[in-house]
């Protein structure tokens, strides 16, 4: 059975608390019935029914909250001074009474009001009767058929391009919005989701309020914003955040979309080489081995998370720009990140450094990966803090090498799969620097921040065969359980 507070009498009084007390006993009678704990009796027809009808049951006793709450609100109005219901129970809002009698969320209180106020007859100064803003919606939402969520999306939207437009073209909106929200002509009669709702609710909003769009827009364009920390956080970590205009969105979104797509999921050979370092591979990477581990088959999957990869992604867009011919220079230099380092860290191969300019050090294996970059100018300085020697072109790839890195090995990085623009990417000795490596095309390879980083540390192996660069899986990942 379906029923909707509309189904009950409209009372007055002890009448309406009697309605309201039928309706409260006949909700804990369905929830006994449907006996919660064993759901799993049900077939999947039967509790998507069920489902339906309770949703539609809570759909009705939100109508009745909304409007409950614009009735609260409204002999609350601050002209009634102490003697408004909120007042009188110590209440500065309305919405914070509400709050304590239903147990919502500020949020949710301010909607039930907002919606109520919308959808149910109001009272002129004078004492008058008049008409909801929007019936179409107060009526489906008093039958049961929409949620409050959908109605504060309908109302939301039309409210704000009500001021400049015809009302009548309003209720043609409002009508073709209820519509779809019931199920009108949409999908064999399937309500359209509110999220759906408020999409169409925003079109229509545009269409109806047209020279309103502009001054939202300039607006938008103001508020535009972007900020980045300073300092480190505990972790070694720096914020940032911000927000920008819907064109920049949608671009960085494309652009995203089509470096992270997953149909170009990174999947590894394993080598037979042999490498004797260790590292957290385990928190980056997981296993896909066949039946024999020690196949030739065995591969490796990308496990790193969405944020993970967006994160890295911007990393590349860094670095591009950094390098591009039209960023600005520094001293006749393209922006430069410098790096001190005591030698015997290097030496070590563990232990710290500083980054000019950041307050918290960094560890060895950051340091690795940016003195192997062309952009970065390292400073080495002994144990007392005098200077050792700084860094020179020599250890540069310069524009000319990348270029005939790019045509060598493509557009991308040059991890197999990996979409990452080649012109993000940081260049890699693959015989490395400190150890007689040559500055030249045939020892350099461009690979993204991410997967540069896993070669650095010995998660990855690169040789040039053939003139070109190969990755491979290091022996000691093989010699994992999941490949076993």
């Amino acid at each position: 059975m379906t029923l909707a507070v509309s189904d009950f009498p409209s009372a007055d009084g002890s009448e309406g608390e009697a309605a309201l007390t039928e309706l409260l006993e006949h909700l804990g009678g369905v929830l006994a019935i449907l006996d919660l704990d064993h759901l799993d009796r049900l077939t999947g027809d039967q509790l998507l029914t069920q489902m339906g009808q309770v949703a539609h049951l809570v759909r009705g006793g939100e109508a009745a909250l909304a409007a409950m709450s614009a009735d609260v609100a409204q002999r609350s109005d601050p002209i009634r001074g102490t003697e408004g219901l909120a007042a009188r129970h110590t209440y500065q809002r309305p919405s914070q009474l509400i709050e304590a009698i239903t147990g919502l969320s500020s949020a949710a209180a301010s909607r039930l009001i907002r919606v109520g106020q919308r959808t149910t007859q109001r009272v002129s100064d004078a004492g008058l009767p008049l008409p909801p803003l929007f019936p179409a919606v107060g009526e489906a939402l008093h039958e049961g058929l929409i949620g409050v969520e959908t109605a504060e999306n309908i109302t939301r939207e039309l409210s704000l391009a009500a001021p400049r437009a015809e009302v009548e073209h309003i209720a043609v909106a409002e009508a073709a919005l209820v519509g779809q929200a019931v199920g009108a002509g949409w999908r064999d009669g399937l309500p359209m989701s509110a999220d759906l709702i408020a999409i169409q609710a925003r079109q229509w909003r545009e269409r109806l309020d047209e020279d309103g769009i502009e001054p939202r827009a300039k607006k938008a364009f103001e508020k535009r914003d972007f900020w980045i920390a300073r300092n480190t956080t505990p972790d070694g970590l720096v914020k940032f955040g911000g927000q920008v205009t819907v064109d920049v969105g949608t671009k960085l979104h494309a652009l995203l979309d089509a470096i992270l797509n997953p149909r170009t999921d990174c999947r590894y050979l394993p080598t037979d080489d042999p490498t004797d370092h260790a590292t957290a591979a385990d928190d980056m990477l997981e296993g896909d081995a066949s039946e024999d581990g020690d196949s030739p088959d065995a591969r490796l999957k990308d496990r790193r998370t969405a944020g993970q990869k967006r994160a890295d992604v911007f990393a590349a867009m860094i670095d591009a720009l950094a390098r591009s011919d039209g960023a600005p220079t520094v001293t006749g230099a393209s922006p430069t990140v410098v790096v001190t380092v005591a030698a015997d860290v290097l030496e070590r191969e563990k232990g710290t450094g500083q980054i000019v300019g950041v307050d918290a050090p960094v560890s060895y294996s950051t340091i690795k990966q940016i003195i192997c970059d062309a952009t970065i100018v390292p400073v080495f300085i002994n144990p007392d803090g005098a200077v050792v020697a700084i860094g020179n072109e020599q250890r540069r790839f310069n524009r000319s090498i990348r270029l005939g890195m790019i045509a060598r090995d493509g557009p991308t990085c040059a991890m197999p799969d990996c979409q990452v623009p080649a012109t993000g990417c940081e260049a890699h000795h693959v015989q490395e620097y400190s150890q007689g490596g040559p500055t030249h095309i045939d020892n350099g390879a461009l690979f993204c921040w991410f997967h540069h980083r896993m070669i650095d540390t010995g998660i990855f192996t690169v040789e040039m065969v053939n003139g070109k660069p190969k990755v491979t899986v290091a022996e000691w990942i093989r010699r994992k359980p999941y490949f076993t």
